[in-house]
C-alpha cells in the first residue's frame, strides 16, 4: 500500500499514517495543500524528528529539500516522500563548511527560484564521548559545539541573504532542554543549544523589519525507537503529563510556526517537553 496508508477525514482532520520501523505516527491536517507553492529546507533532515518534519511539511504541499551528509539516508526519506505523492528533494552538503553551505543553497534557489522556510535540526550530543567536563577532549567540544551552534548560525546566514531579498522567510531552529537548565557531562551540548536560543533572539531583532520570523523549537526527551512497556512508564515518569514525546509534536509545532497563524510571533522559544523543564519531579 505504500508510506501513505491512510488518508481519510476524521473530526475535520485529515489524519496520515505513516508507517516507521520503530515507530508510527499520524500526521493531522486542518487542511489540504496549506503550504503548497513553499519551498523548505530541512537540515537533519534524515533524523527522527527530521524525518517527521521533511514529511509534515511535505504533506501539506511544500516542496521539501531533505538535507545532510549521507547520501543513502536522505534518499531513503525523500523516496518515502515522493512514493506517498508528495514532494521532496534529496540535498547533500556539511553544515561545517561554509562553502558546501553556500553552494547547496544557490543550487535550491537556482532549481526552485526561492527559499520560503529554513528548519536547523541537524545537530546532536557527543553521546559515547560525553564525561565530566574537566576530562572533556577539546577537540570533542569544538564538534559539538561546530556541528550545533556554528552549523546553525551558517545554514541562517546563507538562508536569510535570499530571503531578505524577497522581503519575507521563516526560520526555525531545534534546541533542546539541555540548553535550558544543563546536564552533567553534557556542558558543551548545553552551551551550543543554549546559544542557539540567543541567536534566535538577537536575529528576530535584526531581521523583523525585512519580513522575516525567526523561532526556536525546543523539544524534550522524543521516542526515537521501539521501547519496551517498562522503559515506556520509565519515560513518562519524567515530565508533568505522564506521556512521552513524539516526533509528531515537534512537527506540529513546526507546522504551526510556518503558519499563517505564526505571522506575529518571532525571537521565542518553544518548549515541547510535557513539562519536563518545569521543575523537579519525585517520580
Amino acid at each position: 500500500m505504500g508510506i501513505k496508508n491512510l488518508i481519510r477525514r476524521l473530526k475535520g482532520y485529515f489524519v496520515i499514517r505513516v508507517k516507521e520501523v520503530c515507530l508510527p505516527y499520524e500526521i493531522k491536517l486542518i487542511k489540504e495543500n496549506r503550504f503548497e507553492g513553499q519551498v523548505a529546507v530541512v537540515t537533519g533532515g534524515s533524523g527522527v524528528i527530521g524525518r517527521a518534519i521533511c514529511y509534515r511539511l511535505a504533506a501539506e504541499g511544500a516542496l521539501v529539500y531533505v538535507c545532510g551528509t549521507n547520501q543513502e539516508r536522505i534518499s531513503s526519506v525523500v523516496d518515502e516522500i515522493n512514493a506517498a505523492g508528495f514532494s521532496a528533494r534529496p540535498l547533500v552538503f556539511n553544515i561545517l563548511e561554509e562553502n558546501s553551505v553556500r553552494n547547496a543553497f544557490n543550487l535550491v534557489v537556482r532549481l526552485s527560484s526561492k527559499i520560503d522556510l529554513l528548519v536547523c535540526c541537524a545537530g546532536g550530543g557527543a553521546r559515547e564521548k560525553s564525561c565530566a567536563f574537566i576530562e572533556q577532549d577539546m577537540n570533542v567540544v569544538d564538534s559539538v559545539l561546530n556541528v550545533n551552534l556554528r552549523g546553525g548560525i551558517l545554514c541562517t546566514k546563507e538562508a536569510c541573504k535570499y530571503m531578505v531579498s524577497r522581503g519575507k522567510g521563516k526560520i526555525i531552529i531545534i534546541s533542546s532542554t539541555v540548553g535550558l537548565q544543563g546536564m552533567p557531562a553534557y556542558s558543551e551540548y548545553a552551551a551550543a543549544k543554549a546559544g542557539l536560543m540567543a541567536f534566535v533572539k538577537s536575529i528576530a531583532m535584526e531581521l523583523g523589519k525585512n519580513g522575516i520570523r525567526i523561532n526556536c523549537v525546543t523539544p524534550g526527551i522524543v521516542q526515537r525507537g521501539s521501547i519496551d512497556e517498562n522503559q515506556m512508564e520509565r519515560i513518562k515518569k519524567t515530565n508533568w503529563v505522564n506521556d512521552y514525546g513524539k516526533p509528531e509534536d515537534i512537527s506540529n509545532m513546526i507546522a504551526f510556526l510556518n503558519s499563517d497563524e505564526a505571522t506575529f510571533i518571532t525571537g521565542q522559544n518553544f518548549v515541547v517537553d510535557g513539562g519536563r523543564s518545569l521543575g523537579l519531579k519525585n517520580n
